[in-house]
């Protein structure tokens, strides 16, 4: 008797371990995640986006892994490079006036097209937050809109004692 009951626990056994993958998989599928309304929007943004235009400065090969890429923020659009020299021969520059935006890929330079024509508007507004921040002392308040550079400086002889 015993040994019947062993017999017939290796045959289960045997033919558990017979068993196709797909029957003995008792897992519930996993259902596919669903995007929010944001992260569509937000995906959309991105493939809306112009391309920038095209660099004189030639691409890896079709088949080659590029070692490193650059992109940079012109503004409205974004510039990009790959680089096959090293992982570290890109940089890239965002546009930020008067700072000029471009990427840069095993030495070749390419600029983003639009020229910054003066500061952002309201750049030489801030007089009255460097007032506040001096109070109850004097200030000197120095703004240059071709730059796009501003100073405040608090003079701390002129503060009740």
């Amino acid at each position: 008797m015993k040994r019947m009951v062993l017999v017939l626990s290796l045959t289960l056994a045997a033919l558990g371990l017979l068993t196709s993958p797909a029957i003995a998989e008792t897992k519930v599928p996993q259902v596919a995640r669903i995007l929010s309304a944001a992260d569509r929007a937000f995906l959309a943004s991105l493939a809306a986006m112009p391309l920038a235009p095209a660099s004189a400065a030639k691409g890896p090969e079709v088949g080659t892994l590029a070692l490193c890429t650059a992109i940079a923020s012109c503004g409205t659009y974004n510039i990009s490079c790959q680089g096959n020299n090293s992982t570290t021969s890109c940089t890239a520059v965002d546009r930020n006036c008067p700072q000029k935006g471009h990427v840069t890929c095993d030495g070749v330079t390419t600029w983003c097209n639009e020229e910054c024509e003066g500061c952002e508007p309201g750049w030489c507004d801030n007089e009255a937050a460097c007032a506040s921040s001096c109070f109850p002392c004097d200030y000197t308040y120095t703004c240059n809109e071709t730059h796009c550079f501003d100073r405040c400086k608090c003079i701390f002889a002129t503060c009740p004692v």
